[in-house]
C-alpha cells in the first residue's frame, strides 16, 4: 500500500480512465503503425520447436505460424508444461512451481445500477455481522465494493458500475461444479450475487430495485477466459525481501523463446506486461543487431503477428 501511494504522489502509477482496454488500444494501435498484425480468436496450443530452438507456434485449429522468436505472454504453467511438453524446465522452474505461492483466485459480482452513485467512495469495504461462505472452505467476514463513479466509460449518464471481488483458493470446487452441474453452479453464482446485493442494499437502501444488470464471474470463468494457472488473479505472491525482481524469462536449453507478463514479474497485474516486455525487446534487438529505438514510428521489416 505504502508503495502503491509513494508511485501514485510521484506520478508513475495511476489509473487509466476506460480501464485496462485504454492501454491496450494504444499497444494495438503502436503495432499497427509499425507494421504488425494481431490475430484475435487465436488460440496457441503448442510451441514449435526444432533443435532445441522456437520456430513458431501451432493454433488450436492446426495452422502453423512460423516466427524468428517467440515470445510468451500466456499462462506460465501452460507455457511451460504443455505448450513445451516440459522439455525445458530445471531444478529451479520445478520448485518455483511446486512450492512458490500465487495469489488466489475469485469471484466477482458486478451490478450495472440505473443510479448516479456520485456521492459514493470509490472503493468501499463493509464488515459483516456474520461470515458469507462463497464456497466450501471459504468464508469472508468483510465485502469490499468498487464504484466506477470517477470513470464516465464504463457507464451511461447516471448510471454506475459497481464491482466486488471475493478471493477463493478453491478454483477447482468451481470448475468441477461448472462441468459436472452447470444447473447447481448457476444456483450458487446466484446465491453470492444476492448476497453481496443485500450488502449493498444496506449501505445504499433501494439500490437493489435500481439494479439492471447482474454478472457472476467464478474462478472457472478465469480459467476460461484468461487459462491462468489455479485461476490465479495475478500470478506469483511478491515474497517477503524479494522486492519486485523479475524472474528468468528464459528457458534453459530453448533458443530463441522468451517469456514476459506476470509469471516472470512477481505482483503482476496490467503493469507487469509492458514492465517485463522491455527488456525482452531489448535482448532481441542486441541479438539481432537491430537499434532499440522507442520512437521509430514505421518497420521496414515484414510484417510480425502476435496471437
Amino acid at each position: 500500500m505504502v508503495l502503491s501511494l509513494a508511485w501514485m504522489n510521484a506520478g508513475n502509477a495511476g489509473y487509466c480512465i476506460g480501464g485496462s482496454q485504454a492501454m491496450i488500444r494504444l499497444i494495438q494501435d503502436k503495432i499497427a503503425i509499425l507494421g504488425g498484425r494481431i490475430r484475435f480468436r487465436a488460440k496457441a496450443e503448442r510451441v514449435l520447436v526444432e533443435k532445441d530452438t522456437a520456430v513458431g507456434v501451432q493454433l488450436t485449429t492446426g495452422e502453423a505460424l512460423p516466427a524468428d522468436w517467440v515470445i510468451s505472454a500466456a499462462d506460465g504453467h501452460a507455457t511451460i508444461f504443455e505448450m513445451l511438453g516440459g522439455r525445458y524446465i530445471d531444478a529451479a522452474i520445478r520448485k518455483r512451481y511446486d512450492e512458490k505461492a500465487t495469489f488466489a483466485s475469485y469471484l466477482q459480482v458486478s451490478l450495472g445500477i440505473a443510479l448516479d452513485l456520485s456521492d459514493q467512495p470509490p472503493m468501499l469495504a463493509r464488515i459483516l455481522g456474520s461470515p458469507l461462505e462463497i464456497d466450501p472452505g471459504t468464508e469472508t467476514n468483510h465485502v469490499s465494493f468498487r464504484f466506477f463513479n470517477f470513470d464516465p466509460t464504463f457507464a451511461p449518464a447516471g448510471r454506475t458500475a459497481v464491482t466486488s471481488i471475493l478471493p477463493t483458493r478453491n478454483f477447482a470446487y468451481w470448475t468441477d461444479l461448472r462441468r459436472d452441474n452447470f444447473a447447481e453452479y448457476q444456483v450458487q453464482k446466484k446465491r453470492v450475487a444476492d448476497a453481496i446485493i443485500a450488502v449493498l442494499d444496506k449501505r445504499v437502501p433501494g439500490v437493489r430495485d435500481a439494479i439492471e444488470v447482474v454478472d457472476v464471474s467464478t474462478p472457472a470463468s478465469v480459467i476460461r477466459y484468461t487459462g491462468n494457472w489455479k485461476g490465479s488473479q495475478e500470478g506469483w505472491l511478491v515474497e517477503p525481501g524479494s522486492s519486485f525482481r523479475l524472474l528468468p524469462n528464459t528457458l534453459p536449453g530453448l533458443d530463441h523463446f522468451m517469456m514476459v507478463g506476470q509469471w516472470v514479474m512477481p505482483g503482476g497485474g496490467l503493469p507487469s506486461g509492458p514492465i517485463s516486455a522491455r527488456p525482452v525487446v531489448k535482448a532481441i534487438c542486441k541479438h539481432d543487431r537491430v537499434p532499440f529505438d522507442l520512437h521509430r514510428e514505421h518497420s521496414t521489416t515484414p510484417a510480425a503477428t502476435g496471437v
